[in-house]
């Protein structure tokens, strides 16, 4: 599944009041180079997992490895309880950025995807992968530079801009406009689409009025705004792509309550054994499930005692001058030294309701007139 530059942009603005401010607990490495963050937040403990496409909160238990190699222990040991400051985007370049007081760690999300821990100074301590690339090199001791946008902001286009680029382009429009600007192509052909100006037409040949819908089309689409997050998955060409927000044409073939949901959905689902994993939010409502029928259960106990205490209570309280005489009569009998066999049988013989006797343990049983037993 496709995650454009766009969608991480709304996913981000979703997740940063969640994350921004929390407590990062742990760093456990899962399977297939992936990486899970516990975090603490204000709504509670929260699982981050990082992937080469992309990173989410879970909605399911990814179990850790037993073996870690030395990249997660590293990460771990300058990491583990520390507060997240803030997670932003690099400009709208698949790359996200959590920043903490002592450290920055920098998801790249596009190739083979990387995970870079830096200082302050943006030195690299640490590479996930150790790249080569021609204007930058991803190893320990070097200092990190960001990838060269491919193209100006959407957020900065202007007719001008468009101008002079599609004047110097012998591509059509929709060709000139992706590489002059750093848009992904499902959203290059929603903002002709807006602009209602034909994506194939020659670039040169589109004129001022032309241009200044378009740069305002591009901008519309790019102002990241989550009361117009409407996120759905739509296919293209054979592949699926996750756009946040509705766009001109076909509806998605799948419509999703979040960027992020929908993220957490599509990836488990290829994380190996995730048909056997239960959402942890479902395990969470079955723990509490059974602590509610303990919980009934024991209240119903107490219910039962209370009533059988009461029962008891109200037959003493009907038999009260017996059972008195009864106690009265055996602290009588104890006083004269009698044997407990001795005892029995004459209070027996006095008070027909006593049953058992037992002197060692202080303890009488008696037969009351309602068939309580004390």
């Amino acid at each position: 599944m496709q995650i454009p530059n766009l969608t991480l942009a709304y996913q981000i603005a979703e997740l940063k009041p969640l994350v921004a401010g929390t407590m990062l607990r742990n760093v456990q490495e899962l399977e297939k180079g992936w990486l899970k963050l516990k975090l603490q937040t204000r709504q509670g403990s929260k699982d981050l997992i990082v992937c080469p496409s992309a990173f989410f909160i879970t909605s399911y238990s990814f179990p850790a490895k037993h073996q870690t190699s030395g990249y997660g222990a590293f990460l771990r040991k300058h990491l583990r309880n520390k507060r997240i400051m803030s997670l932003e985007q690099h400009g709208f370049d698949r790359i996200a950025l959590l920043e903490f007081q002592d450290f920055f760690l920098v998801l790249e999300l596009f190739a083979k995807g990387n995970l870079l821990l830096l200082d302050r100074e943006m030195q690299i301590l640490s590479a996930y992968r150790k790249e080569q690339w021609k204007d930058r090199i991803l190893k320990k001791g070097q200092p990190y530079r960001f990838p060269s946008s491919k193209g100006i902001s959407p957020l900065e286009i202007s007719p001008g801009h468009l101008k002079k680029a599609f004047s110097e382009s012998n591509a059509d429009a929709i060709r000139s406009l992706i590489s002059a600007v750093n848009i992904a192509p499902v959203f290059a052909e929603a903002a002709f689409e807006i602009a209602g100006i034909e994506k194939g037409t020659s670039a040169p040949a589109l004129n001022e009025a032309q241009l200044s819908k378009l740069a305002s089309a591009v901008k519309q689409l790019y102002s990241v705004d989550l009361k117009k997050c409407k996120p759905g998955i739509m296919e293209k060409e054979g592949e699926a792509i996750l756009v946040p927000v509705q766009l001109p044409g076909p509806s998605p073939t799948q419509a999703l309550p979040s960027v992020n949901n929908a993220i957490d959905s599509a990836l488990t689902q290829s994380f190996s054994g995730a048909g056997e994993r239960q959402p942890a939010l479902d395990k969470k409502k079955a723990q509490l499930g059974k602590s509610i029928e303990r919980q009934k259960l024991a209240i119903k106990e107490l219910q039962n005692a209370i009533e059988l205490n009461r029962a008891k209570a109200n037959a003493i309280y009907s038999n009260y001058s017996q059972v008195s005489g009864l106690i009265a009569g055996a602290k009588s009998l104890l006083q004269e030294k009698k044997q407990e066999k001795d005892i029995m049988y004459k209070l027996k013989k006095q008070f027909p309701l006593l049953l058992d006797l037992n002197l060692k343990q202080y303890r009488a049983v008696v037969k009351l007139k309602e068939e309580e037993r004390i």
